[in-house]
C-alpha cells in the first residue's frame, strides 16, 4: 500500500515549557477522552473509542496515545511505542481492517508573541475579504485550512492590492488556538501567509491561548513558515481510516 515516505521521519524536536505543556496535554486529553495525567507516562495509552472509523495516533513529548475501536486496538497492542507512531508499522498491523492513511502531521506550539514579519509594503486587517482569498484556493486547500469555520480571521495583502492570504484560529478546550492559513496561488512567495498567520497567533496569545500549528509532514513550506514565526515542534499525529471497521459499523 502506498505510504508517504515522510511518515516515518524523525519526530519530536523540542520540549515545551511546563505551563504550555500543561495546557496542551489537558486539551488533547479531553479530545481523546483520557485524564491529562495520562500524558507523561512512558507506556503507550490505548483508548477504546467504538464510534470511530479511524485509528488516531498521537505523540506529545514522551507519551504516545492511540484512540480507535477495539478491533483495531487488539491488532495494535503488540506494537512498541515507536511503532504506534510510525505509518508503515500501523498500516501493516491493521491490514485485516483494510487501512488507508488519512494523514500524518507534526504539531507545533508557540510560546510567546510570534516573530512579526516586515510589514512596510503590506497590510493586515481582521476579517477583511477573507472570503475572496478562499475563493482563489482549491477545495482541498479551503478544507485543510479550516478557515471557513473559524470566527477569528485576518487577511493580508500587498499595499493598495487585493488580499492574497488569510489566517485564523478556532479555540480548542479553552486553551489551544488551532490555526489555519490559506494563501491564494497567485500571491505565494510574498510573505503574506506569514503576515496573516502572525496576526492570528498574536491575537490568540494575547487572549491567553497557546497557538497550535498542525502541518502535514509532506508540506515543508508550511513547516518552514511555522518555524519562521517561532513555533516549536513538540508532537505529531497520524490518522488511519479503517475500511472494514467502518463498513461493519454501518451494517449493524
Amino acid at each position: 500500500m502506498p505510504l508517504c515516505p515522510a511518515c516515518d521521519t524523525a519526530r519530536v524536536s523540542a520540549e515545551l515549557a511546563e505551563s504550555s505543556r500543561t495546557v496542551v496535554n489537558r486539551v488533547w486529553a479531553e479530545r481523546l477522552g483520557v485524564s491529562p495525567l495520562a500524558f507523561g507516562a512512558a507506556e503507550p495509552i490505548l483508548i477504546t473509542r467504538p464510534e470511530l472509523t479511524a485509528a488516531v495516533s498521537l505523540r506529545l513529548g514522551a507519551t504516545t496515545a492511540v484512540a480507535a475501536p477495539e478491533e483495531a486496538l487488539a491488532l495494535l497492542r503488540p506494537l512498541a511505542a515507536e511503532q504506534l507512531i510510525a505509518g508503515a508499522a500501523l498500516l501493516t498491523a491493521l491490514e485485516p481492517l483494510r487501512p488507508q492513511l488519512l494523514g500524518a502531521a507534526s504539531l507545533s506550539f508557540l510560546e510567546g508573541q510570534p516573530e512579526t514579519p516586515v510589514t512596510g509594503t503590506t497590510w493586515i486587517a481582521a476579517e477583511a475579504d477573507v472570503g475572496s482569498v478562499l475563493d482563489q484556493c482549491s477545495g482541498d486547500e479551503r478544507e485543510e485550512s479550516g478557515l471557513g469555520e473559524m470566527t477569528h480571521r485576518w487577511a493580508a495583502g500587498a499595499r493598495r492590492g487585493e488580499p492574497g492570504a488569510a489566517a485564523g484560529y478556532e479555540v480548542w478546550g479553552d486553551g489551544l488556538a488551532h490555526l489555519g492559513v490559506a494563501v491564494a496561488a497567485g500571491a505565494r512567495g510574498r510573505g503574506l501567509g506569514a503576515l496573516a498567520a502572525a496576526a492570528a497567533a498574536s491575537h490568540a496569545w494575547s487572549s491567553g491561548l497557546v497557538p497550535q500549528w498542525r502541518c502535514r509532514l509532506a508540506h515543508r513550506h508550511s513547516a518552514r513558515l511555522a518555524e519562521r514565526l517561532g513555533f516549536v515542534r513538540a508532537g505529531e499525529q497520524i490518522a488511519i481510516n479503517l475500511g472494514a471497521a467502518g463498513e461493519e459499523r454501518t451494517t449493524r
